[in-house]
């Protein structure tokens, strides 16, 4: 399973319909509602979970992986302490990330890459990405998935 930041994880990209990542991933084992109205998908096997936002024509915008599995600049980072994930993210991400501490869990975010860590027990439980926006904050969907002109 690999992460491409601003295009997706394995065969699911950003800016498919919920329809073609069912048709990719199979059904869902839930599908719930934020307060936001993105409607989110959970796959329990592969341990994801994929947000489709109404202010990108309910398209995928966002993706959250859990499976340990996941790689992301070929590095295998979930369950690793956030000294080591700093570590190793230090040759791909040349910035300090931002961080929120929210008591249980703490933050990490990259934002020019739309990039967030969650790290709870200081150990990388969760790597959330999604599209990346352009300067008049338009998602760039990935090259197979641009709009029809």
């Amino acid at each position: 399973m690999n992460i491409k930041l601003g295009e997706g994880v394995g065969p699911v990209q950003f800016g498919v319909t919920k329809a073609k990542t069912i048709e990719l991933l199979g059904a869902p084992d839930k599908v719930y509602e934020t307060d936001s109205d993105c409607e989110r998908l959970q796959f329990n096997d592969i341990m994801l979970e994929l947000s489709f936002e109404p202010e990108n024509e309910n398209l995928l915008g966002w993706i959250e992986v859990h499976n340990s599995n996941a790689e992301l600049f070929g590095l295998k980072l979930l369950g690793k302490t956030k000294e080591d994930v700093l570590m190793l993210l230090a040759g791909h991400l040349n910035y300090a990330p931002e961080t929120e501490d929210y008591g249980s869990m703490e933050s990490l975010s990259y934002d020019n890459h739309w990039l967030e860590l969650q790290f709870e027990f200081n150990r990388l439980k969760c790597i959330n990405f999604g599209v990346l926006y352009d300067e008049s904050d338009a998602p760039i969907w990935p090259a197979q998935n641009q709009p029809k002109q």
